[in-house]
């Protein structure tokens, strides 16, 4: 999540709007596996 923030960060101060796409498609991955990992860990 340091990396998404970061990314996010460096695409608005750098006016770089493909580094905020990453940022979200990195935080959709964590979601993910986290999501996941709460799954595994009700069973």
């Amino acid at each position: 999540m340091g990396y998404a923030r970061d990314l996010t960060i460096d695409g608005l101060m750098e006016d770089k709007p493909q580094l905020i796409w990453a940022a979200h498609y990195l935080c959709a991955l964590g979601k993910a596996l986290l999501d996941d990992a709460e799954l595994g860990m009700m069973r």
